[in-house]
């Protein structure tokens, strides 16, 4: 079994090479910001002011929609620690923005969020044309933007940042990337068993809330869209209703839409992905489902934020996956969502291996998806491993260490698929199952032991998956 799928491995590497994907271009939006990434370890948070007092606070389960204060971004950072889980939230007080610079070591300082992640290593590999909508002109943020990448907004000053001047040295897209470290955690009296290393999130961002972009990115995305066969859009977690203080949520969602609107109509065949992220907001929640899921092709999600839409349409199946997460619970909670968007691609990706769920597929589709779904679990695995991708070479340089849980997993999963559905081929052998119904793939991934970084991982295996999927690999 394993050496069937380091052969598939193999097999899908011969693929990366090929230049269909060379001319294929690729529309980007709608988070653009700066990531500063702060190692964390039960060491370093020891020597952190402030932890003791918030001891009693962190077995409340309380969910906290915003961070307003440096107690508030504590309890965030360790209750992200203590359940293993990539989480992110809101950072909505220039005083806490300030404490973490003056308390926490910056490492390294790198491009940010989903939009702007996936559109510098479209570069890396080679792809082109590329067109990002970027929430501002900054020098900062510009320094860390690939120069080749098509951004209409970069001479435009319509979204100069305006700070308070206690926080005028800090851009207000900036994102604080916590990678936090397993271990055992001490706050106060209490112990924090961490099994996973992940990441928390703390985004200090006064502009990406706003979902803008520019008249130039608009005018010129419509008159070339005819030159692009994907978009990726993300960002909507971020929206926040206090800033538009006298609008909507549908008020906030019609320009985007308006403009996919009219993509579509100069290009059908243009393919919509949309990339979820952690939302603690269930009215948002719910909006980015009433609104953007009928009108995407793809949806990309890992598993926290599948619990957490899901959420909202049906909430019981929500909470017993969040108590259980098993290949079978995230398969069946997939499902409830295909059911009520049976036109969607539905791609889960996991630590231990990725699911995708959609509409029925043709016998030529398996092949292909099937690859992209191997391709894009190397290209995670080099970016893991190395914290980025600089070339598509750079994926023959992994060791192919397949994850036996994700075999396991995937097991189990087709054990019951075949006992609930009636369905063709099997997961573990030919990495699908073929129902009446839909298709769904599912895949063990490469681990990497001690990742060098985290953030990005899953648009990267998102954007992977769809890009040498519809540029049809033979």
């Amino acid at each position: 079994m394993m050496e069937y799928w380091k052969n598939s491995y193999l097999e899908a590497l011969k693929l990366i090479d090929t230049n269909s994907i060379l001319s294929k271009g690729v529309v980007l939006g709608f988070n653009v910001n700066i990531d500063k990434i702060v190692k964390i370890s039960p060491e370093i948070l020891s020597n952190i002011p402030q932890t003791a007092r918030i001891e009693d606070r962190l077995s409340d389960n309380h969910c906290l929609k915003k961070i307003t204060n440096i107690e508030e971004l504590l309890i965030c950072l360790l209750q992200s620690i203590s359940e293993g889980k990539a989480d992110e939230v809101l950072i909505n007080s220039d005083q806490v923005a300030i404490w973490i610079e003056e308390n926490f070591v910056i490492s390294r300082t790198v491009m940010g969020g989903q939009a702007g992640i996936m559109a510098n290593l479209l570069k890396e590999i080679k792809v082109n044309p590329v067109l990002l909508s970027t929430p501002l002109s900054s020098p900062d943020l510009n320094k860390l933007l690939n120069p080749s990448i098509i951004d209409p907004t970069t001479n435009c000053d319509t979204f100069q940042s305006k700070t308070e001047k206690t926080a005028e040295t800090i851009e207000p897209i900036t994102h604080y990337v916590f990678e936090f470290s397993a271990g055992k955690y001490a706050v106060a009296n209490k112990i924090i068993n961490c099994d996973r290393s992940n990441r928390f999130i703390g985004s200090y961002d006064k502009i990406n809330s706003l979902l803008m972009f520019s008249e130039e990115f608009r005018k010129y995305s419509i008159s070339n869209i005819s030159d692009y066969d994907l978009c990726v859009i993300a960002g909507f977690h971020l929206i926040d209703l206090e800033i538009h203080t006298s609008k909507s949520y549908a008020d906030i969602f019609e320009p985007v839409l308006s403009l996919i609107r009219k993509w579509k109509e100069v290009n059908p065949s243009l393919i919509v992905h949309l990339e979820l992220a952690a939302t603690r907001n269930g009215d948002l929640k719910q909006a980015i489902i009433d609104n953007l899921f009928s009108v995407v092709d793809s949806i990309g999600l890992n598993e926290q934020e599948l619990v957490s839409f899901l959420y909202c349409i049906d909430k019981s199946l929500s909470v017993s996956i969040h108590s259980t997460i098993t290949s079978v619970n995230l398969f069946k909670g997939m499902h409830t969502i295909f059911s009520k968007y049976p036109h969607l691609r539905i791609h889960l990706h996991y630590l231990d291996y990725f699911l995708l769920l959609s509409p029925l597929v043709s016998e030529e589709s398996i092949f292909i998806r099937k690859n992209s779904l191997l391709i894009s679990s190397l290209f995670a695995a080099i970016k893991a491993k190395n914290g980025n991708i600089d070339r598509r070479a750079d994926t023959k340089l992994i060791d192919y260490n397949i994850s036996k849980k994700g075999l396991e997993e995937l097991q189990n999963l087709e054990i019951h698929l075949k006992n609930e559905w009636t369905g063709d081929n099997g997961l573990i052998n030919n990495g699908y199952i073929q129902t009446k119904s839909f298709t769904i793939f599912g895949i063990p991934t490469i681990v990497i032991p001690s990742p060098e970084h985290l953030v990005g991982l899953g648009d990267t295996i998102s954007l992977m998956s769809i890009l040498y999927e519809i540029n049809k690999l033979e």
